[in-house]
């Protein structure tokens, strides 16, 4: 299709827009290599506006690139709770340590990707801003602003349209600024070029976009949309053990599917979704050890991503065997304790914990 204005021809507009518009955001503010680590790691699948929320207490805490190194990494999972995908959390802590045992930081998009956690996006993000690389960054704002810019009729996702959105975000990259360029693109996405509502008269690039300049064309028809997955129902059966010492608490492995790395009730999948309380039982025994007694409990339906849970929420009783005081790791894997309410507080969880123990009365067990 005809493009009626280069991308090169559109860089300054869009440079000059984003001076202009660009939102107050506070790692804007910074220009600490640590504290812009910390926010490109947080913005990789979390909304601006919650990362804003949760930004400043979490350098709070950890203030410098050595105090994140130094850390135990469940609390930098504690300071994470609220914004979710927890193993974002722990690759950070990863690469801190990485980090703080080096003479120099990166000075490329390649050096930054050799770190845990640093994508793509994430590499092309820190090197234009750091290093003054250019090198574009694609993420859903900026693959959705492109897309449209190309009136492209393939996925994002597909080789050949990602190969051809990457060459035009780098030709929009200004080579004196590329990090705000990169900024500039992907704040279009968010203010002007959304989703349901784009607003094309605002928009810096809608003199070369031709989604918006070609009759018969819908902005809102790109970019071309993908086979989505089919959701899946997964059944399972949650136990709420309670004793003096506190609440019995399970920390997923790192590499489950849903809940990675975070402190759940022990919890077991059902195949069919109406098991008996018994048979529940016997389940949570060859996964967590222990003799268990289950009553009948209510339940609770949660989504995580394409998944729709149906979770049985029951008090329960456990009785370890001769000699211990939690049940082994068995086939569930993670860790398993005790732990008071208030230091439930403090660990790396989910909605979902809240939503089951809100589901079932207080219960003390033997």
């Amino acid at each position: 299709m005809l493009q009626l204005v280069s991308p090169e021809r559109l860089s300054e507009g869009l440079l000059d827009w984003f001076d202009r518009w660009r939102r107050d955001l506070p790692w804007r503010r910074s220009e600490d290599p640590y504290e812009i680590l910390v926010a490109e790691v947080m913005l990789q699948q979390t909304r601006g506006e919650v990362v804003a929320s949760r930004y400043p207490g979490f350098l709070e805490t950890f203030p410098t690139l050595d105090a994140l190194a130094g850390a135990a990494v469940e609390q930098v999972e504690a300071a994470w709770s609220g914004l979710g995908y927890y193993r974002r959390a722990r690759n950070l802590h990863r690469a801190a340590r990485v980090l703080a045992r080096r003479t120099e930081l990166p000075g490329s998009a390649a050096e930054w990707s050799e770190l845990p956690g640093v994508g793509p996006y994430t590499s092309a993000m820190l090197a234009s801003r750091l290093d003054g690389e250019c090198v574009p960054v694609l993420d859903g704002n900026v693959e959705r602003v492109l897309s449209r810019f190309l009136a492209s009729s393939l996925p994002p996702g597909r080789a050949e349209a990602r190969r051809n959105l990457l060459a035009t975000a780098a030709r929009l990259l200004d080579p004196e600024r590329p990090g705000d360029s990169n900024q500039a693109l992907m704040e279009v996405g968010s203010l002007v070029c959304r989703r349901q509502r784009p607003n094309c008269g605002a928009c810096p690039l809608s003199p070369g976009c031709a989604a918006f300049s070609t009759a018969g064309l819908d902005p809102r028809d790109y970019p071309a949309r993908p086979r989505r997955r089919a959701r899946e129902t997964v059944h399972c059966f949650t136990a709420v053990v309670r004793r003096d010492v506190g609440l019995l608490l399970h920390r997923r492995p790192g590499d489950a599917e849903w809940l990675a790395g975070r402190w759940h009730l022990p919890t077991v999948e059902l195949g069919r979704g109406d098991e008996s309380a018994g048979e529940a039982a016997t389940l949570l025994g060859e996964a967590f050890g222990g003799d268990w007694k289950c009553e009948d409990g209510a339940v609770v339906r949660h989504a995580i991503t394409y998944r729709d849970f149906f979770v049985r929420v029951a008090v329960a009783h456990w009785r370890p065997g001769p000699g211990l005081e939690a049940p082994g790791p068995g086939s569930a894997g993670g860790e398993l304790g005790w732990f008071a309410p208030e230091e439930i507080d403090e660990l790396p969880t989910s909605s979902l914990l809240r939503k089951s123990l809100a589901s079932i009365p207080i219960h003390s067990g033997p």
